[in-house]
């Protein structure tokens, strides 16, 4: 079993259609049995809107649905919407896009988001690494996920490509996750990442989940990086679907 936790609808496509035709196409291309979409916090995205992805997506048997949202962008109104969605089980998560936008994720504008994900029991999903770094940097992370205990957090992207730092400082907040989309990004910081990778895994199995950023980054070059990740059959299992399955309800 194959699960990519980390997609969205690839954005050079025209029409929503197109779109989804084209990431079922690499899906099946790179054996990958069920994926996790990852909408936009815009109302209108060449990478779909929490509408689009909901629509588009619902009573699907391979993908499930993580909804973006901003407390810049009609935020009382997303919120709601989410909330209904959540009801209906259209979605399993909510993402906060921090560094794409300009927030903190200890924003205290954010605690609806906190609020409402804890009352469903879903993950919130942040944006870390590469510029802009500073609003999910880890140790602002370590606050957030240390004072709410009621939640779960995805920490995508492990704070790319300083991934030491990453599990150093979030090692201990047993509610939080990575999701290890982009990291076979830059073949040149593989071996590093790699390295470092193997040994969190080893440490804490339960709390790494497989993706690869397909829309911005390449399915086939992440595959081939899990694959050459040094560690036991368990542990591999819990990766590539176990973790998964348990944190987004699949």
């Amino acid at each position: 079993m194959r699960i990519d936790s980390h997609l969205h609808l690839p954005w050079e496509e025209k029409g929503l259609e197109a779109k989804k035709e084209r990431l079922f196409a690499e899906m099946d291309r790179h054996n990958a049995d069920k994926g996790i979409v990852i909408a936009d916090s815009e109302l209108e995205s060449v990478i779909g809107s929490v509408r689009d992805c909901a629509e588009m997506f619902r009573g699907d048997r391979r993908i499930k649905v993580v909804a973006g949202i901003s407390p810049l962008i009609d935020y009382e109104g997303q919120l709601a919407y989410c909330r209904e969605l959540l009801a209906c089980g259209d979605i399993v998560g909510l993402k906060i896009y921090t560094g794409h936008e300009h927030f903190y994720c200890d924003d205290s504008r954010l605690l609806p988001v906190y609020d409402l994900a804890a009352e469903y029991n879903v993950p919130v999903l942040f944006h870390t690494g590469w510029d802009n770094c500073q609003y999910s940097a880890p140790r602002v992370m370590k606050q957030l996920a240390d004072s709410r205990p009621q939640n779960s957090f995805v920490y995508c992207h492990c704070f790319y490509p300083d991934t030491v730092s990453c599990f150093e400082v979030l090692g201990g907040c047993d509610n939080l996750y990575f999701d290890t989309s982009s990291l076979a990004d830059d073949e040149k910081a593989v071996p590093k990442i790699k390295k470092s990778l193997e040994k969190a895994i080893a440490v804490m199995p339960g709390r790494f989940i497989y993706g690869s950023d397909y829309g911005s980054c390449s399915m086939e070059a992440h595959i081939r990086f899990a694959e050459s990740l040094d560690i036991t059959s368990y542990q591999r299992e819990l990766f590539m679907h176990g973790n998964s399955e348990r944190l987004y309800g699949i």
